[in-house]
């Protein structure tokens, strides 16, 4: 029988600030509550030592400014001031160091640890990673596959999702199984509900796996055994519940940040919370999410809208809300005498504070594969959502795809080129750059009216 597989998951809307995370300190973002985790979980390896996860998957939102981070959809390569490739080479090798040294220290002999990047994917702001330990996944994993999709309007990039397809051999010789992982960036603002929800539509029906065999069938992201959704839902709350006092605060404008960080602290307000989150009231209607579960949610603070430079606080532009989140499903959920997947933490550190957002955190224990598949396409898949979840809606034709990722492409420069000739113009402040513009085009419109009207005299 194969061994329990530990993934590692993190999401982090990093609020355009993606230069800035170079130096910042990702060790109080991706190790916090590692150690802590391998001691109370019993993770460890064969000689009893502190295990290190067998796979980390690590997502990010708002990388860089959408004028700057514009990718194609088949290389990584920024196609405008091309910041984007520097930035995730920058971080890939920082977040490589990191994975290896951690797992390094866990060993009471020191035994240099390694950690393979096995699939890096951007668009837009979205940036997602996947690695893998060398000492338990080398030689066991198979096909890596990724795609990328614009969600915003004619497909355009400024919301959009990312995903990475890879085959992972759970037994000594058979065992096969498939992991995907999706890094997502929904609609935002509170009235855009039903937008949210047709975006994830569309993440089921296009963000398709391709081969490089064109006769081969596309992957559609539930054509797995296990899959792991992450990002910036955006799903908020209805409305701000009672704070401490028990007053109704309907305008988030009216409670200072003191009082509503009081609030979102105590175990109860979370629960009050519960009620009001957006996100599983619309998952429990069947309207989105159909099969997926996350963990405790009250088990940390609202991840969203902090406020920048402060470990604790909120701000009072917003309703306090879990817009962060991790789901995932197993094609074991269905079962009720097969293990099935654990949740060992799932948690925030509120320690990052350049950005809105705090990050989110959740480590799994895959279970055990019963199964005997010889081969990739043998893998179990994910059992279909029951009611009151509609089926999965059909994979997007090749055609349909390819013209609405052509018009993506297009609109993306269209807007794209002029915003960062703005922002240039500006010395990096975009109103700037438009006051600039105008009073460009003022003095060159007199000097051509008087070329005009000098024609005209003459």
């Amino acid at each position: 029988m194969s061994k329990p597989l530990t993934i590692f998951l993190t999401t982090w809307n990093t609020g355009l600030q993606g230069s800035k995370a170079q130096s910042q300190d990702l060790t109080s973002w991706l190790l916090p509550v590692l150690q802590r985790t391998a001691q109370d979980a019993g993770m460890s390896d064969d000689d009893g030592a502190r295990a290190p996860p067998d796979i980390y998957a690590i997502g990010v939102q708002e990388l860089l400014p959408v004028n700057l981070a514009r990718d194609t959809y088949y290389h990584a390569d920024n196609i405008f001031a091309g910041l984007t490739a520097p930035v995730v080479s920058s971080l890939t090798t920082r977040i490589q160091s990191l994975l290896s040294s951690h797992a390094t220290s866990l060993s009471p002999s020191r035994t240099p640890e390694n950690y393979l990047l096995v699939s890096r994917v951007s668009h837009g702001g979205n940036a997602l990673w996947v690695f893998a330990r060398e000492a338990t996944m080398a030689g066991r994993m198979g096909k890596c596959l990724t795609s990328r999709l614009g969600l915003w309007w004619g497909c355009m990039g400024n919301k959009g999702a990312v995903g990475v397809r890879l085959e992972v051999r759970r037994g000594e010789t058979s065992g096969w199984e498939t992991l995907t992982f999706v890094c997502t960036h929904l609609e935002a603002y509170d009235k855009n509900v039903p937008r949210r929800n047709t975006q994830f539509q569309n993440i089921l029906s296009s963000l398709l796996f391709t081969s490089s065999d064109p006769l081969s069938t596309p992957y559609q992201i539930t054509d797995t055994s296990h899959l792991f959704v992450i990002g910036d839902l955006n799903y908020r709350l209805a409305r701000l519940p009672h704070l401490v006092t028990g007053e109704p605060r309907e305008n988030p404008g009216d409670a200072g940040v003191t009082n509503r960080a009081e609030a979102v602290e105590l175990e109860k307000e979370r629960a009050d919370m519960l009620e009001l989150d957006t996100l599983r009231r619309e998952q429990k209607e069947g309207r989105v999410f159909g099969g997926l579960r996350e963990g405790k949610l009250e088990g940390f603070a609202p991840t969203y809208k902090r406020v920048v430079g402060q470990v604790e606080g909120y701000s009072r532009k917003r309703i306090p809300g879990w817009t962060d989140r991790i789901l995932f499903a197993s094609h074991t959920d269905a079962s009720s005498s097969a293990p099935t997947t654990k949740i060992l933490t799932y948690t925030s550190t509120p320690a990052l504070t350049i950005s809105d957002h705090k990050p989110v955190h959740c480590v799994l224990s895959l279970p055990p594969a019963t199964h005997s598949a010889q081969s990739p396409s043998l893998a179990p898949t994910l059992p279909a959502a029951g009611p009151p979840h509609t089926p999965v809606p059909a994979p997007i034709s090749r055609e349909a795809l390819f013209f609405w990722r052509l018009l993506g492409s297009i609109l993306d420069k269209l807007i794209g080129w002029p915003w960062s000739l703005l922002v240039l113009m500006g010395a990096g402040n975009l109103k700037a750059g438009m006051g600039v513009g105008a009073f460009s085009a003022m003095v060159w419109g007199v000097w051509w009216m008087g070329i005009i009207g000098g024609n005209w005299s003459a």
